[in-house]
């Protein structure tokens, strides 16, 4: 009886060996979802092969597919307590956004060893809790191992940029940009900090190389309408408003400003219709309200510049100047 199980124990450990050497064989082809199916079938053989567990659970996360990946982890991790089954793990749900548990497993696997990237998403989980100081020491400890991280430089920007390091923040997406010049996210993000900054000029060479690559990105279409309005380029301004507007309609606030900037050039009732639209879609919006009832004063439409104005006090009553405002069109409709 024994020498029978040990038989049949053997042939189960050998099939399971080379399914997963034939899974292997067919990732290295690039031929991804014939080697999961290798790999599943190696750990149905033998759920103690760690290998292919290990293998199995970062293909499928590649994949997109971390429920079944934070499976294979946690049944590799029930073998052996190793790095790259803690490491899997914390990736899986982080993905999966339970922070808390990812942050746990990423600290059971520093415990063992470490890696640039292991630094990189504990970075990132510091970065989600709004703690940009622990998240920029993690990345800058990700790039002290691997100085050409572009993620990393290019989040430890976005940490900088949250706490108002903007000087700062523009060194660490330069650095990205140098390593990558077509790397989308470092371009926009250099273009949108040097828009805060006031370097209008400067913002314009990053945004446009940012849609170049994407055309429709919305945040970059909205950042150069600023700048081209800060810039005394209204009409331009006015007209990135409307291609962000194309790509993304569900955004008040860029009806407000596309409103504003519309009023600004004497397109009144162009103007009128953004603002309304802008209500449309957030009825507590006080300064659409505002910006509206200015519209119509400049039409000469008192008692409806009234109404716009009496809204926008009853969501904002401690504004003086609108209840200023509001005593003023009250004498002229007297």
């Amino acid at each position: 009886m024994d020498k029978l199980w040990y038989k049949e124990k053997y042939m189960t450990n050998n099939q399971a060996k080379k399914l997963y050497e034939t899974g292997i064989e067919l990732l290295m082809c690039g031929k991804s979802q014939e080697a999961i199916n290798y790999l599943r079938e190696a750990v149905d053989a033998d759920p103690f092969h760690i290998e292919a567990q290990l293998e199995l659970g970062y293909l499928l996360g590649t994949m997109e597919n971390y429920e079944e990946a934070l499976n294979s982890f946690n049944n590799s991790l029930k073998i052996d307590k190793t790095f790259p089954g803690f490491f899997g793990k914390g990736i899986c749900l982080f993905f999966l956004e339970d922070y808390e548990k990812s942050l746990d497993a990423f600290m059971d696997a520093q415990e063992i060893g470490e890696n640039e990237d292991l630094w990189y998403y504990l970075g990132n989980i510091h970065l989600i809790y709004g703690n940009c100081e622990g998240a920029i020491s993690c990345f800058e400890t990700a790039l002290s191992i691997d100085e050409d991280f572009i993620e990393a430089w290019n989040d430890c920007g976005v940490a900088y940029s949250i706490l108002e390091d903007d000087e700062n923040a523009l060194i660490c997406y330069k650095e990205a940009v140098s390593i990558e010049p077509g790397y989308k996210s470092a371009l926009y993000n250099m273009g949108a900090t040097l828009v805060d900054m006031g370097r209008y000029d400067e913002s314009l060479k990053y945004l446009d190389r940012t849609l170049e690559i994407e055309p429709d990105h919305f945040k970059a279409l909205f950042y150069k309408g600023h700048a081209l309005y800060f810039m005394e380029k209204e009409e331009e301004a006015a007209e990135y408003f409307i291609k962000a507007l194309n790509v993304d309609r569900d955004q008040e606030e860029l009806w407000n400003y596309l409103g504003y900037v519309q009023f600004s050039i004497g397109q009144n009732y162009e103007a009128i219709e953004s603002l309304n639209q802008a209500i449309i879609l957030n009825k507590d919006f006080d300064i659409a309200y505002i910006n509206l009832g200015n519209v119509y004063i400049d039409l000469g439409k008192y008692s409806h510049a009234l109404n716009c104005f009496e809204k926008a006090f009853e969501i904002s009553p401690d504004n003086a100047e609108v209840l200023r405002e509001i005593e003023d069109l009250k004498v002229k409709l007297s």
